[in-house]
């Protein structure tokens, strides 16, 4: 569905892109990123089509408000959509916050709903009609007549002079605000009826579409993309909420949303990390990998089944999957633009901490045999929670004593951590070998 884009491909402004744009609440700050990654490629954009935030960024970008749109993503609270009430200086933040506005959500939306007259004023202030539709970018919005029980997908040409910020609340209303009202009939958030509105789209003509999902609540439905040039983007990391406006994640989430898109076109490469491409480095380690010895002298010749994960055992890139692997096996950061040498930096700085730590809990008596081991692995693995890395258990599990419980810890990590046979042969390659290959 993807389709990478060269990183020297030249997009022809007379091919512009439509844009649409899922909801997500505040996710949605993913959208800014991605924008942002789309101007630095060159691609052109002459249409929008939103549902929820995602309608009420499209209408930010359809008026070429993008400095304005940025300055809200960096310091977007809580209270910018809601209103909190006299005490919103003292609200307290993270998991705290989220716990307690879940039940004035639902407390409030017996009441009719939480008061989103700070969402309402924000719009007021930047969004401009008529500038909107001076310019002439497409820009559509979806919603649902709850008072008729109909979806509504609304272009801006179809809708009455001077109701754009009336759809545009109507379309973001989520369950649990103030739902608004239009022509007396009461309208909720799209996203019970389209989440990420693309047949809107083809339905209005685009065949050249972006699609960017930010894995929002609602109705998400499968795109048909037949006979269409459709790139889809989409969150590659599962985080927050729709109603999580904690700084960090906010901040992480619109830089995801950069690289995410990045990746999509080809500019970086990667499975679970953002590299930028090295050929050459690919190549000189592809040259040196027959003295490497076994298996990754074995590997370069024929690539065989479990030494590395499945998507990426026909991969030509051995130097890639193998840093990958390694990384993921120390849990390195995912959210952050690296080059294969910084990669490698980072996975021998992780390395040596997490034998420190194994060092330590092997020292305390924290790991008593494999068997205390297998149990703990097994718990982690049924309540899908692994807090450590996984060549953290690996070291663990050499300290055992040998035996059939050792060896189902073993297989253990195998099933769990597909990627740690690809990061032990890395561990193993000389660390000169190695800098010769990655930083010319």
């Amino acid at each position: 569905m993807a389709k990478s884009i060269p990183r020297k491909y030249k997009f022809d402004p007379e091919r512009p892109y439509c844009l649409v744009l899922g909801g997500g609440g505040a996710k949605g700050v993913y959208h800014i990123g991605a924008w942002k990654a789309l101007r630095e490629l060159g691609v052109p954009v002459n249409a929008f089509v939103g549902n929820s935030i995602g309608a009420i960024i499209g209408a930010f970008l359809a008026q070429g408000l993008e400095k304005e749109l940025q300055e809200i993503g960096a310091s977007i609270k809580l209270e910018s959509i809601v209103d909190v009430g006299p005490d919103a200086a003292g609200l307290p933040d993270g998991a705290e916050m989220m716990s307690r506005i879940k039940k004035v959500s639902r407390s409030l939306a017996r009441k009719g709903g939480l008061d989103t007259s700070p969402l309402r004023a924000t719009l007021q202030k930047h969004i401009d009609e008529g500038a909107i539709r001076a310019r002439g970018v497409d820009l559509g919005i979806t919603t649902v007549n709850v008072s008729d029980l109909e979806p509504r997908e609304l272009f801006l040409d179809f809708m009455p002079p001077g109701s754009l910020i009336d759809y545009l609340m109507a379309s973001s209303a989520v369950p649990g605000f103030t739902l608004p009202k239009i022509d007396g009939k009461t309208y909720v958030d799209g996203g019970v009826y389209d989440n990420v509105p693309y047949e809107m789209a083809r339905r209005r003509g685009y065949r050249r579409i972006i699609v960017v999902d930010v894995s929002g609540a609602g109705v998400n439905l499968k795109p048909d993309v037949e006979g269409s040039e459709t790139v889809y983007v989409k969150n590659s990391i599962q985080m927050g909420g729709i109603l999580d406006f904690d700084r960090t994640f906010l901040d992480r989430f619109t830089l995801l949303g950069y690289l995410d898109t990045l990746r999509v076109f080809g500019r970086l490469s990667g499975y679970s990390y953002f590299l930028r491409p090295d050929p050459e480095a690919e190549a000189r380690f592809r040259g040196v990998a027959s003295g490497l010895g076994a298996p990754l002298a074995e590997e370069a010749k024929r690539p065989s089944r479990g030494f590395f994960p499945d998507r990426m055992r026909l991969d030509g890139r051995l130097l890639l999957k193998c840093l990958e692997c390694a990384a993921a096996s120390l849990h390195v950061d995912r959210i952050r633009e690296y080059s294969y040498a910084d990669l490698a930096g980072e996975i021998a700085r992780k390395k040596s901490e997490e034998e420190d730590r194994a060092a330590r809990a092997i020292g305390s008596g924290e790991a008593r045999g494999a068997a205390r081991l297998e149990k703990l692995l097994v718990g982690a693995w049924k309540d899908g929670r692994f807090e450590k890395p996984p060549y953290f258990y690996l070291l663990l599990a050499r300290a055992t004593p040998a035996g059939k419980a050792r060896e189902a810890v073993h297989m253990l990590l195998d099933r769990f951590f597909p990627e740690l046979k690809a990061a032990e042969a890395w561990f193993g390659v000389d660390p000169k070998v190695a800098e010769g290959v990655i930083s010319r």
